[in-house]
């Protein structure tokens, strides 16, 4: 079925050169050529019984990306199609985005980075994840693989699937989104990541970059690891990094205090506490 939704995507959007990208859960990525462009082909399989709940994430995915053309976001190509033989009622959805140059965050870890380094990342999450913020969108899926440094050294944020909407209602149910490892206190069964959730996630990447370490170890079991996100106080990274700037060590703990309250409010407030530290590089 999922080959047969890739092909017709790919026909009806003039795709071609198709190569694998990753897939994950319903979704699947390739990489391809519509004309002299490069693209990202994403095609979603919709299944019984949370089709109404992909659909809709997909389609929130595809309206925030239309919205927005800035650099910091991965920008739209096409309009979201419906596949299959009725596209009211579709088999599976896609789109194209941009096929970005550079490289994505996970690539770019295993050695611990200089304090300028690390507060360039710290900048541009906080510049990107502004445009979501002040739409009143939180991403809540901030993880290396949905982060990328562009050639120009622009930090892009990218697949905002699971992004929520907080004047619209949850399409989440149950599930809490986000990745192992980087997920925030607030992504605990029973709670509700919002602006200063992301601003955790921020906190986290900081502080492996700064160190190469987890703030919070995920590993082990699901409740062992949600126990240490709700009851473990993170170690300062200026235990590991006493190198860094003052002002870094500062933010990125900040970034990761297990109370919102304590925590920068959005990525405006982050960006504020980092130009009145006067760290850009």
């Amino acid at each position: 079925m999922v080959d047969e939704l890739i092909e017709q995507a790919a026909s009806r959007l003039g795709v071609t050169d198709l190569t694998s990208l990753r897939d994950g859960g319903q979704k699947v990525v390739r990489a391809g050529r519509r004309g002299d462009e490069l693209v990202v082909l994403k095609v979603i399989e919709v299944r019984a019984p949370q089709q109404q709940q992909v659909l809709e994430r997909a389609r929130r995915e595809v309206g925030l990306l239309g919205e927005v053309d800035d650099l910091r976001l991965v920008g739209l190509r096409s309009p979201i199609i419906g596949l299959g033989p009725d596209e009211h009622c579709p088999d599976g959805v896609a789109w194209l985005e941009e096929r970005l140059d550079g490289h994505d965050l996970d690539e770019l870890f295993g050695s611990a980075w200089s304090g300028d380094d690390v507060t360039d990342l710290l900048v541009g999450l906080s510049e990107a994840l502004q445009i979501l913020h002040g739409r009143a969108v939180v991403h809540r899926d901030l993880s290396p693989g949905n982060v990328r440094r562009r050639s120009s050294g622009v930090w892009t944020l990218m697949d905002p699937g699971y992004a929520k909407h907080l004047a619209a209602s949850s399409i989440t149910g149950i599930y809490q989104p986000g990745t192992r490892g980087f997920r925030s206190p607030e992504h605990l069964p029973g709670a509700t990541p919002d602006t200063y959730s992301d601003v955790y996630a921020v906190g986290i990447l900081a502080y492996i970059a700064a160190t190469t370490y987890f703030p919070v170890d995920h590993r082990g079991s699901e409740d062992e690891y949600y126990e240490r996100l709700r009851d473990s106080a993170v170690v300062p990274v200026s235990h590991h990094r006493p190198d860094l700037p003052a002002e870094i060590s500062l933010i990125i703990d900040t970034c990761l205090h297990r109370q919102p309250a304590r925590r920068y409010l959005d990525a405006t407030e982050l960006l504020a506490a980092l130009t009145a530290a006067a760290v850009r590089p």
